[in-house]
């Protein structure tokens, strides 16, 4: 399997610019009686975003099991040090299941700024200091090419271990995520093909070996922005429930990736209502997912995601299919597509 045995999970993320922050809790809550693994906030660097910490405590004091993520929308060195405090305490609050994400387009106010260039430089540093703030040392002194800090005093260390997550498509950043960081984000892009997130994660492996790490404990994010509807449609993540399961299966077969985010929110499309578009995606997406994925190594899945972004309304045997001879059968009720040598499962497999 791609994923190298990682566990499937899915997740949701409201933005912390939603009208109204009772119906971010709402569906934080909501995600977890529906079985989801992540409720997250995507923060914003904007005045007019709720505060993410607050939003997370109360998603935090409201649960019991789902694990609770949040971007960081300033990496600047006071926020990085108020970004460990604010995750030690959640996470001693809560029992652990706290995640943070780090990603390079955010200014570093305060410091120096990094071209793009340097920008996986300057995650590296801010990787180190994220850590170096959680050992629970009285007294922190940094001094790095990005970020200075002089007799700063942490707070107490973590009570569980904190993800971090290092959100990026360039080559350098999954590079960075396999020598340092517990998971890889990559958001929903047209331009980011399968094959291009397959060589980008064999590039995460290399890294992660080299530098005598297990390429299988890194967690490989991915995040998608649509709409999940009643017709199926060219455009990927605005068709049907179908047309997405085959379309994030395929991402886990080929890629490797093992955790799958919906934005909730400002991103929903089409006027989507989101209490709708959680309960399809974590009952009836994520579901048909973990079935495909169970089926096996030896299971060749349609390859939605790969049609849609060619054009919808492919039809016959792919290339891999007639050279396999794996010729897709038919399930009478869903449409969904197996090879003939490999009849479906009778149960699924989460």
């Amino acid at each position: 399997m791609a994923n190298d045995g990682r566990p499937l999970r899915f997740g949701y993320l409201s933005a912390a610019t939603a009208v109204d922050p009772a119906d971010v809790l709402r569906l934080a809550t909501l995600a977890e009686t529906l079985g989801l693994d992540y409720a997250g906030i995507r923060a914003h660097a904007a005045g007019t975003a709720y505060e993410p910490w607050t939003l997370l405590t109360a998603i935090g004091m409201k649960t019991c099991r789902i694990s609770l993520l949040t971007t960081a929308p300033d990496l600047s060195p006071h926020s990085l040090v108020h970004l460990a405090r604010a995750a030690a305490t959640l996470g001693s609050l809560i029992g652990g299941r706290v995640a943070v994400a780090l990603a390079p387009n955010h200014a570093q106010q305060g410091g120096a700024q990094p071209s793009d260039t340097e920008a996986p430089a300057a995650l590296e540093e801010a990787i180190q200091l994220l850590r170096l703030l959680w050992r629970g040392e009285r007294s922190v002194r940094f001094t790095g090419r990005f970020y200075q800090l002089a007799d700063v005093q942490p707070g107490p260390a973590p009570a569980h271990p904190i993800a971090i997550w290092l959100a990026g498509q360039e080559p350098s950043l999954a590079a960075l995520a396999g020598r340092l960081a517990d998971g890889w984000l990559i958001n929903h892009s047209p331009a980011l093909q399968p094959g291009t997130l397959a060589r980008l994660s064999e590039q995460l492996d290399e890294a992660a070996a080299s530098a005598g790490r297990a390429p299988s404990t890194i967690q490989r994010i991915y995040t998608i922005a649509g709409r999940i509807g009643e017709e199926e449609r060219d455009t990927p993540f605005e068709g049907t429930t179908h047309q997405w399961s085959t379309s994030l299966t395929e991402l886990a077969a080929q890629v490797g990736i093992d955790t799958f985010l919906l934005m909730g929110g400002d991103r929903l499309k089409g006027g989507a209502d989101a209490e709708e578009q959680l309960r399809l995606y974590a009952q009836e997406v994520a579901p048909r997912i973990r079935e495909l994925v169970g089926l096996g190594p030896g299971v060749a899945v349609a390859s939605g995601l790969s049609r849609a972004y060619q054009g919808a309304g492919a039809s016959g045997a792919t290339p891999a299919e007639e050279e396999t001879d794996n010729v897709d059968w038919v399930d009478e009720t869903s449409m969904e597509s197996f090879p003939a040598s490999d009849p479906p499962a009778s149960s699924s497999t989460a």
